[in-house]
């Protein structure tokens, strides 16, 4: 046998192989479901890959068609692995129950970015840093989220007295959010730094791709495809660290010993890294020796994952909503003026941003209208099984979804024509984007709702009201529409260039 042909037949047997790993694997798997009121599986016609080609494809119609036939709760066979989906009514049983439902490892399942940033308790330490920092001291910092801003746009579309296209919008837009969120994450001295500012926009757009990333591998185990899913992040990520630390670490060093000489007579910075400083367990009486500068900067990468790369997805959408829906860009307009007039051109203040109620509730149409099909993931780890309170009973480990479009689609929940975009919704309902509500789960619910949501609304909120009084924005010749596209159950980002245009006082 020579050479070719025996390279030949080992790369057959792996094949063959590899198939029959997948196809005792997928038998175990459907033939040791438990004997419990399980939702019903909905019907797939290809054995192994089950609904999974149909998820990937047409996931809007396998959905829609699944809730027809099944009614609110049902299962589908996608990925060598059961998931059910529940609907409106069960959504937020789901959301409230954050002993039985996990969202943390419902998300780890498909993109584990524990594997990059490994502390255990990383994430429930930035989340308690969020609320009680970003949340619970917004006022205080608004007006340098607004300068940060404004300092971004100048600086990433400028002045156009002449037509500026730009042709990748969400790089830009990347660009522009990158500024205020380092200023957040790692203070002025920092904030503008190239390296940093690289690195944040790096992270950021790196993690936005692995979204997109099917999860093939987990046909045999989800581990495997953990594994695989985060080599580029673990790659990218130990050079952007590196980097971080070289510019924080002198940084940290000049706080630790203001704070030592000055004691209580020194003004500690507005920044989530003095939130790490502050921890005795990550800095030990103030030595800059004693400092667990990993920890910090893994805090870091998970705080760019958490406060830039869905604010970049956010702001991206509702700027291309602007520019699709100009029936509304002159009543918006008229709102930023006058809001503009009240503080006689200065920053706006917080209660300034909070007066923006039409511009919030286009925000928050743009972000309810972006979620997918379905989303939010939740794993169940309620002993061995949990019954939900329709009857149905799910094993511990099973994963949960959230139908989005049963509720985006409602019209009791939403009011008439639900699947259009309608500017003034939540306006009508009195209901600011920050609110959590049964018909609005873009940040969630219950105990385990978004933190950062107060950040994301006003950041949006606050580049489209400079955009609105600067420029006059319009498609570089191209439809964005009329239907937006999915992979799977993701919306495909847009990519669409944008003409900017410097506002005339002849207006649209």
């Amino acid at each position: 046998m020579n050479e070719i042909t025996l390279g030949s037949f080992y790369i057959q047997s792996f094949i063959i192989g590899f198939i029959g790993l997948i196809l005792v694997t997928v038998f175990f798997k459907l033939s040791g479901r438990t004997k419990l009121n399980e939702p019903p599986l909905a019907y797939y016609r290809f054995p192994i890959i089950g609904h999974t080609w149909s998820y990937l494809t047409d996931c809007e119609k396998l959905i829609l068609e699944s809730r027809k036939k099944y009614g609110e709760t049902f299962s589908l066979y996608v990925f060598g692995q059961i998931q059910t989906v529940v609907g409106k009514e069960t959504a937020h049983e789901v959301l409230k129950k954050d002993q039985v439902f996990n969202f943390r490892e419902g998300y780890r399942t498909f993109l584990p970015l524990n594997f990059v940033f490994r502390q255990d308790m990383l994430a429930e330490n930035n989340a308690k840093i969020t609320r009680d920092y970003i949340s619970g001291k917004f006022k205080h910092f608004i007006n340098e989220l607004q300068k940060n801003i404004i300092k971004a746009i100048d600086l990433y579309i400028g002045e156009c007295v002449e037509p500026k296209i730009i042709r990748e919008p969400r790089k830009t837009i990347s660009d522009i959010i990158a500024i205020p969120v380092a200023n957040i994450i790692v203070g002025e001295e920092c904030c503008n730094n190239e390296d940093i500012l690289e690195a944040f926009k790096n992270v950021s757009l790196l993690i936005a791709k692995l979204f997109y990333i099917p999860p093939i591998l987990s046909f045999i185990h989800p581990w495997l495809h953990q594994q695989f899913i985060v080599i580029p992040l673990r790659f990218g990520w130990s050079q952007h660290k590196k980097v971080i630390i070289s510019h924080i670490k002198p940084v940290i060093e000049k706080r630790l010993d203001n704070k030592k000489r000055l004691g209580d007579a020194w003004v500690a910075p507005l920044d989530i890294l003095q939130c790490y400083l502050d921890d005795p367990e990550i800095v030990i009486d103030l030595d800059p020796n004693n400092v667990n500068y990993d920890y910090i900067a893994d805090g870091i990468g998970h705080f760019i994952f958490a406060t830039m790369t869905n604010t970049t997805i956010g702001t991206t959408n509702a700027l291309y909503d602007l520019v699709e829906k100009k029936q509304y860009w002159q009543e918006l307009y008229q709102e930023a003026q006058e809001i503009n007039k009240q503080c006689n051109g200065n920053e706006l203040t917080f209660n300034d941003i909070a007066k923006m109620v039409k511009l919030d509730s286009f925000v928050k149409e743009s972000l309810r209208l972006a979620t997918g099909i379905v989303g939010l993931s939740h794993k169940c780890i309620f002993k061995s099984y949990y019954t939900f309170a329709n009857g149905y009973q799910i094993p511990s480990g099973r994963l949960v979804s959230l139908n989005f479009s049963d509720t985006n689609n409602d019209e009791e929940l939403q009011g008439q024509n639900p699947t259009e975009f309608y500017a003034y919704r939540h306006l009508e309902r009195d209901s600011p984007a920050t609110k959590l509500e049964r018909n609005f789960l873009t940040f969630g619910g219950g105990k385990r709702a978004c933190p950062g949501r107060f950040l994301a609304v006003n950041e949006i909120k606050t580049f489209l009201h400079k955009v609105l009084l600067k420029y006059n924005v319009r498609t570089d010749n191209d439809e964005i529409g009329p239907k937006r596209g999915y992979l799977g159950p993701i919306p495909k980002p847009i990519n669409v260039g944008l003409v900017f245009e410097n506002r005339k006082e002849i207006e649209i």
